[in-house]
């Protein structure tokens, strides 16, 4: 089997990367102040490195930020906005690392169906398409508390997720989500029927 990069390898928590998001959009964003942010949260040099270069994947690097960047006036007010910063946050997230896309879109497929997810189902089904290994469960601890941060899922017991209850996004959101999910997804387009896949379940 081909071995497919996982990437994320440090959480980052969502206040610093909104934080580097209004500095890229400000065009003020450095690798000084992604460790400014950095040491915030973490100590040591090799922790503060592996989380610059994490927010600057989720930043400057994302796929997404060239149209965060043209919208960079509505996504700095939806940032703000309780209903829209689970959508917004886990695209940020989505569009940077694919793991996380793979990660939400499971989920979703699973919430079609049943209320809660287990830790266990997840690892099971994600290490089918990363491999078992401790790079698989690193990841995962690294996502996985970030979507529920971002306040699209929520952990009400230990090893067990549920989607938080749905809120009335602007479609502003929905269609930064929508282009995680393009990103993601490069031979479909906007006028695919995209809102079927499980990805969309968080909005429905």
């Amino acid at each position: 089997m081909e071995k497919i990069v996982i990437g994320i390898n440090q959480r980052i928590p969502i206040n610093i990367i909104e934080l580097a998001l209004l500095a890229a959009f400000r065009e003020e964003a450095s690798p000084e102040y992604f460790a400014e942010l950095a040491g915030t949260e973490y100590t040591g040099e090799n922790r503060i490195k592996k989380a610059v270069t994490v927010i600057g994947h989720l930043t400057q690097k994302n796929p997404l930020f060239p149209y965060l960047y043209e919208h960079r006036d509505m996504m700095t007010v939806a940032m703000k906005n309780k209903s829209d910063r689970p959508l917004l946050m886990s695209a940020v997230i989505c569009a940077a690392y694919p793991f996380g896309y793979d990660t939400l879109a499971l989920l979703g497929k699973h919430f079609h169906v049943q209320d809660q997810v287990s830790t266990a189902l997840i690892t099971q089904k994600m290490s089918e398409k990363y491999g078992s290994n401790r790079s698989l469960f690193n990841a995962l601890y690294c996502v996985l508390p970030m979507f529920i941060e971002t306040g699209i899922l929520v952990r009400p017991k230990p090893s067990i997720y549920e989607r938080c209850k749905t809120l009335k996004s602007s479609d502003f959101a929905l269609q930064v989500y929508k282009q995680a999910f393009l990103i993601n997804n490069p031979v479909l387009s906007e006028d695919d029927d995209v809102e079927s896949n499980p990805f969309f379940e968080f909005t429905r």
